[in-house]
């Protein structure tokens, strides 16, 4: 019997009795491939920002705020303590941000006529809140609550830096590794629902 060149170029297309079997391995060996990528990221160019000095990642571009204010003088110079102008991290998600009245409870009185401390004046008089540009970035799909770092004794300057010592902040992306390595050394949950939830 005669077997036309088009049955032939067909069983090979179909890989003939072997077929199934070659594709199910090939499947298997990307999917391998893949997990492995993922379970052993470090072997494959890929940190989760594994490495990361925070210090470093902290002085990259700088941002334009509305009003340019310094954490070095008010921390360092001046003393204020985090928590005033941050009310809340001690029981909420979010730390916080002082309103307009807050700033201007003090420089009503200090330098109230300093450019910057018109520009809050006439935040206040229009009755808007100052245009903060957001510094410190996590993904939306991460939950972290600073409420519970602060009652685990997390210091402020571990996640933020030196903050007493900027003038002018940067912008700060966490990476997952950052995180990974902080809840390590402090036997923290490594749970994925620790974080994302």
């Amino acid at each position: 019997m005669r077997i036309s060149a088009g049955t032939i170029k067909a069983r090979r297309l179909r890989g003939g009795a072997w077929g199934p079997l070659m594709v199910i391995l090939f499947a298997g060996t990307v999917l391998a491939m893949l997990y492995g990528i993922y379970r052993y990221p470090i072997h494959h160019g890929r940190t989760y920002g594994h490495g990361v000095r925070f210090n470093q990642a902290m002085f990259g571009p700088r941002l334009e705020q509305p009003i340019a204010f310094s954490h070095r003088l008010h921390v360092t110079d001046k003393e204020i303590d985090c928590y005033y102008c941050h009310p809340y991290g001690e029981r909420s998600l979010n730390a916080g941000l002082p309103s307009v009245d807050k700033c201007l409870g003090c420089h009503e009185y200090i330098i109230p006529e300093h450019e910057e401390i018109l520009k809050l004046k006439q935040y206040r008089e229009e009755d808007e809140l100052i245009p903060w540009q957001r510094v410190y970035y996590n993904p939306d799909h991460v939950y972290f609550p600073h409420f519970r770092h602060l009652k685990k004794n997390v210091a402020c300057t571990e996640c933020h830096g030196e903050l007493e010592r900027a003038d002018r902040l940067h912008q700060v992306t966490f990476y997952m590794g950052f995180c990974i390595d902080c809840h390590q050394e402090k036997n923290a949950s490594l749970e994925c629902t620790a974080c994302h939830q």
